[in-house]
């Protein structure tokens, strides 16, 4: 930019020197600043234009970074589902479970639980799995059923009246 003020310094310059004139040599000037001031107006707006589209641009691409972290989300949730069904059929996957005797919270893998026990690692009490075996009882979700004997505990509701 420098270079063009300098430039346009030497050519008022020059019309000074070669137009002896006064009226004719302020007219030259005077336009000459009109014909300056156009080229910077048009280049203003040019710099405005540049700049909104790069704001758009810049817009354009957060609103694609967002869309593309959704879509990344659900490809992990599917990848998680369709690889979770394949640790299910091989038998590979963890199990959460709560001691009722001290709280703690400890995960076993599938394989090792293959009795209806299993001890705490915290406190070492015997913690009953309930794997929701059928009694002859007749209630749904009976509890009181021991899974060794498969047999029901439930004291006879006759007994009561």
């Amino acid at each position: 930019m420098a270079n063009f003020n300098s430039e346009f310094k030497k050519i008022l310059k020059e019309l000074e020197d070669n137009i002896s004139d006064k009226n004719a040599l302020e007219t030259a000037k005077v336009e000459m600043l009109k014909l300056y001031n156009l080229f910077f107006d048009e280049i203003t707006d040019l710099e405005q234009t540049i700049n909104d589209r790069m704001v758009e641009m810049a817009q354009t691409q957060l609103d694609i970074e967002e869309k593309l972290k959704s879509m990344d989300k659900s490809i992990k949730n599917i990848e998680k589902d369709i690889y979770m069904e394949d640790e299910m059929d091989n038998g590979d996957y963890d199990i959460e479970i709560k001691c009722p005797y001290c709280n703690e919270t400890f995960t076993v893998e599938m394989d090792d639980l293959t009795s209806a026990e299993i001890t705490c690692p915290e406190c070492n009490n015997t913690i009953e799995l309930d794997w929701g075996a059928d009694c002859n009882c007749g209630e749904d979700g009976c509890d009181s059923c021991s899974l060794d004997e498969h047999h029901c505990h439930h004291e006879d509701e006759d007994d009561d009246m």
